[in-house]
């Protein structure tokens, strides 16, 4: 039988990480872009149905009213309006949660020198979906509550210095817990583990690689930051100039491209973090578990 070739996997500084990510991105661009952005448009979508149901609804039942609508009536609206806002959160938290499964899912095929394609990995985010969208409710809850403590701490002082070292030392321990589960996600994906069991183990693999993990992390803000600002900065320039000398149907024109570019930016950036949170999440594995030798071993031919 023909031996399978092992793809070559080291420990990886900060820097390498990035550029492992950039390459596994320029590797299938297409398929990384198109499960973001169906997930997106999917999510657009979905508010377009739900803000015509209600919005429509509320309208027609005020038009049928020759007189100025009741206390009644204003309150069934208001009630609806707050149903919308309330499904289209759940929407959007359970759509991120699956587009994020399957960037996931493609990144870590990928980067293990495996075919990859859309179909496949939005099925495979689709299944995640719900474990990782428990996941993040338990880390928020986790983060939360230590919010909560130390707040009431700091009340039942009744000091200014224990307010400020409260939130001090809340900010620090979210930090930590957000470097503690940055890879949980893609335990829940890869290994297919439930919530809590993928909160331990990545709890686990973090020890010890918190300050790289810190690092990861403000790198991706700063090279988010930057996209963004340079976006902003072209953007914003025309819309101004719009204003200023363009009649009121251009501004508008402008106004959509804005927005259209913005989202176009969103849809690109997204795969660069879950990329980038997979290949840290093999690397934890080569130094706690020399998955790199696992992998070798696992390509020699076999009888």
């Amino acid at each position: 039988m023909q031996a399978v070739q092992a793809p070559q996997l080291r420990p990886l500084g900060v820097g390498d990480v990035l550029d492992r990510t950039f390459t596994v991105y320029r590797a299938k661009p297409l398929v990384f872009i198109g499960l973001s952005a169906i997930w997106y448009l999917l999510l657009v979508l979905v508010f377009v149905v739900l803000a015509v149901a209600i919005f429509a609804g509320a309208l027609a039942a005020f038009a049928r009213q020759a007189t100025t609508p009741s206390p009644e009536q204003i309150a069934g609206a208001a009630v609806g309006i707050i149903g919308f806002v309330l499904v289209a959160i759940v929407v959007a938290i359970i759509a991120i949660s699956a587009q994020s499964a399957s960037l996931v899912h493609a990144a870590s095929r990928r980067y293990l020198a495996k075919d990859v394609a859309i179909g496949e990995s939005f099925r495979a985010g689709l299944s995640a979906s719900g474990r990782l969208f428990i996941a993040g409710v338990l880390v928020f809850l986790a983060i939360v509550g230590v919010w909560a403590v130390l707040l009431i701490v700091a009340a039942i002082t009744n000091q200014g210095l224990a307010f400020f070292l409260a939130i001090l030392a809340a900010i620090v321990a979210t930090a930590y817990l957000g470097c503690s589960w940055l890879v949980a996600p893609v335990i829940v994906v890869v290994e297919k583990m439930g919530p809590i069991a993928a909160l331990g183990r990545a709890w686990g693999l973090s020890g010890g690689n918190r300050w790289r993990i810190l690092g990861i992390q403000v790198l991706l803000v700063i090279l988010n930051l930057v996209l963004s600002l340079l976006i902003g900065a072209l953007f914003g320039g025309l819309v101004a100039a719009g204003a200023q000398g363009g009649t009121p149907g251009q501004l508008g024109v402008t106004s959509i491209v804005q927005s259209i570019v913005n989202l176009a930016s969103t849809i690109i950036w997204a795969p660069v973090e879950w990329i980038a949170f997979t290949v840290l999440y093999y690397d934890l594995r080569v130094r706690k578990e020399a998955f790199d030798l696992q992998l070798a071993a696992e390509a020699l031919p076999q009888s």
